[in-house]
């Protein structure tokens, strides 16, 4: 399975996308994250204490993390905003760490998480050339390399237009999987 995630601020790249895997594979899911009800971690503690590795928040995020925990890639796509995801693409990615293992591992001299290692973990950015300067930019794939870090995920940040033809490579490699 392949999962999409996206915010209506990408000029519908994961659209784009979506429909052009979703022709050679049958197990694509999109999720809109404008369109869904996401709330933030209050970092409760409740997965860890009350109904472990289930959060206690009931919304979207229910329909959401089960097809990530099934998925051999996620791909997520946003807009880069202060060198990091969009609001609402932001709320999904804080719930992840349900998908991963409780307690850490020490991988590559890094203490990290990881339950599901080498799920293919993309994350495409995109900007307004005039609005995001490249300290953003180098902010933004900091953030993703850090994420590939702690979960064990692979994969890579691409940042559009920039990046164009790692963009191009990367769906044909998905449209493969």
């Amino acid at each position: 399975m392949i999962t999409i995630l996206t915010d209506k601020a990408t000029n519908d790249l994961g659209q784009d996308m979506y429909k052009k895997i979703a022709t050679t594979r049958p197990n694509v899911r999109l999720f809109c994250m404008d369109d869904m009800n996401v709330e933030p971690c209050y970092a409760c503690r409740g997965c860890d204490e009350k109904t472990y590795r289930r959060c206690v928040i009931r919304d979207d995020a229910d329909l959401i993390l089960p097809c990530l925990v099934r998925s051999q890639a996620i791909i997520v796509f946003t807009r880069i905003v202060f060198g990091s995801y969009s609001f609402s693409i932001k709320r999904i990615a804080d719930r992840f760490a349900l998908l991963l293992e409780k307690g850490y591992k020490c991988r590559n001299g890094e203490l990290t998480f990881g339950k599901y290692p080498g799920i293919g973990y993309y994350v495409i950015g995109t900007h307004n050339g005039a609005e995001t300067d490249d300290e953003e930019i180098k902010a933004f794939r900091q953030l993703v390399a850090e994420c590939h870090k702690i979960t064990g995920w692979v994969g890579k940040s691409i940042v559009m237009p920039n990046d164009a033809d790692e963009y191009n490579t990367l769906m044909q490699k998905v449209s493969k999987l």
